[in-house]
């Protein structure tokens, strides 16, 4: 499937996966949420893309989109989270994230990172799109949601009446390029890969030396 004319991104540029990665080469599960708070069949649906990070790149587990009121918002975020146990559970901070990530904040112990977007959403595609046209990111060679994922991923921003999949994948990337970078950036001041730990990755403890940066 090519992308239409004025489209940022190219389906060929994805990558495909029979088989995820097991670890060592596996090592950070993240969910990048997309969110909006009303129900009805004419809002836009909130969207969680499922990735997880590897030595080789990224790979997208699962999308998942649906129309959803506040409360089974949290819900799912809350389900999703028990499920995975997802190292890092990105949630925009804008009006309809802010009072998501307080409350999960504040009542649960999911690792929550607010991320403040940077520009609109036709920039921010443009400024992952290299990680994508390099090849970095993986979808599987077949999923019951792969379609209407690729559709508005290779249609976007020219067609389309909803671009929920994009924010999500497109936050995610950046959020995994500023990982990368604050990643080397502490091996190369001398943190030790070794030992590491699920808790600290994860959000509920320190980063110290000694710890394996893998999770971080």
């Amino acid at each position: 499937m090519g992308r239409s004319p004025g489209g940022v991104l190219k389906s060929q540029w994805l990558q495909r996966y029979s088989e995820v990665p097991t670890e060592p080469a596996r090592y950070m599960t993240v969910h990048s949420w997309d969110t909006a708070y009303k129900a009805q069949q004419h809002n836009d649906p909130s969207c969680c893309t499922v990735w997880a990070v590897t030595t080789t790149g990224y790979y997208l587990l699962e999308v998942h989109v649906a129309r959803m009121d506040y409360p089974t918002l949290k819900k799912r975020v809350i389900d999703l989270a028990d499920r995975d146990r997802p190292h890092a559970v990105l949630i925009e901070d804008k009006a309809s994230g802010q009072s998501l990530v307080q409350e999960l904040r504040a009542s649960t112990q999911i690792p929550v990172k607010a991320i403040e977007p940077d520009g609109d959403k036709v920039t921010r595609a443009l400024a992952v799109s290299d990680m994508i046209e390099s090849g970095l990111v993986h979808v599987p060679e077949r999923a019951p949601w792969l379609l209407d994922y690729e559709l508005e991923l290779t249609t976007f921003p020219t067609k389309g009446a909803h671009d929920d999949q994009v924010d999500s994948t497109t936050q995610f990337l950046a959020w995994a390029r500023q990982h990368a970078a604050r990643r080397m950036e502490i091996i190369g001041g001398g943190v030790k890969r070794s030992s590491y730990s699920e808790t600290s990755a994860g959000g509920f403890g320190t980063i110290g030396r000694g710890t394996d940066l893998r999770g971080f």
